[in-house]
């Protein structure tokens, strides 16, 4: 059986430093070159549900600025999109069918197709039409205002989540509590069995949550201001993957994860320039085990996404 190539992910600032020029042309060309000659590459539907909330939440002037942020994202080649976090977890680590059909790969595709076609902001809400076989006839749109609320509810309900913690109004996370909210939440059956699967297949996204478990009793700890943290845990569930790698600016992931088997497989953007320099193959695994609603209008159609503010991409 030939080795499996090891699929990179990025995270959002990464995207945002190569348009600041923070990362410069000629390391992310090479980046892109090594990606496309040794690597598999994906965007999960968390990094594009960010990109697109920038859009949402940014004025009509910086439209193009927001919206080139989501054209470097797709610029490396072979691109897969990976479904929410629920649904990937399901089929990933259990095998079962996914929920929210609205946020399977061709659809996010679409997303993508149907932000880069949009000539403004405004055009995002009124109709996009995509000059593609197939769909000459059919405009597609956001309902913006919709996405803006449910990520803000998100990030609320995860502060809100924490305070109480803090408060002593809910019981501190254990393994088994936050095995059994996960299971619950993705539609699996809460068993012994399924929670020790789950805990081996998504070792960084617990030991994260349990970190910013710890850090509710520090009272000089604003969660409000550190609202993003929600989105970075449910990132970390495509390491449920044993080939993914993800790669993030964000130093706070990698502490974090510190004590995780699947650490190692937190990258930062100097260590995939590294790889890309010295054009060395990674190793194919290097775990320490062996192991809402968005509505896309289509001229006469849906495309019915749903996003639960208190479950993010579940």
């Amino acid at each position: 059986m030939p080795l499996l190539r090891q699929k990179i992910l990025l995270d959002t600032q990464i995207v945002s430093d190569v348009c600041a020029g923070a990362i410069c042309a000629a390391d992310w060309n090479a980046v892109l070159r090594y990606i496309s000659a040794k690597c598999r590459y994906a965007i999960s539907a968390n990094t594009l549900y960010e990109l697109l909330a920038a859009i949402a939440n940014g004025d009509a002037a910086h439209f193009h600025t927001n919206q080139h942020r989501i054209r470097v994202l797709y610029q490396p080649t072979g691109c897969e999109f990976l479904p929410t976090v629920g649904d990937f977890v399901r089929s990933k680590v259990f095998g079962l069918p996914a929920r929210r059909p609205d946020f399977r790969p061709h659809k996010l595709q679409r997303w993508a197709e149907i932000l880069l076609a949009a000539t403004s902001k405004s055009s995002l809400q009124s109709g996009v039409v995509l000059h593609k076989a197939g769909h000459s006839r059919k405009t597609y749109g956001f309902d913006l205002q919709l996405l803006i609320k449910q990520i803000e509810d998100g990030k609320k309900n995860h502060a809100e989540r924490l305070e109480k913690l803090r408060r002593g109004n809910l019981s501190p996370s254990t393994s088994d509590t936050w095995s059994s909210a996960v299971l619950g939440l993705i539609g699996v059956p809460v068993t012994d069995a399924n929670a020790r699967k789950l805990l081996t297949a998504l070792d960084a996204a617990h030991r994260y949550d349990i970190s910013l478990y710890e850090m509710a009793k520090n009272h000089n700890y604003d969660f409000s201001r550190h609202d993003s943290d929600w989105i970075d845990s449910q990132q970390l569930y495509y390491l449920a993957d044993y080939s993914a790698r993800i790669v993030t600016c964000d130093s706070n992931i990698g502490f974090r994860t510190m004590s995780s088997t699947q650490r190692a497989r937190i990258m930062s953007f100097d260590e995939l320039k590294t790889l890309a320099m010295n054009s060395v193959t990674p190793p194919r695994s290097m775990d320490s085990t062996n192991s809402s609603k968005t509505s896309i209008r289509s001229g006469g159609e849906k495309l019915l996404g749903t996003l639960r503010s208190t479950e993010a991409t579940f």
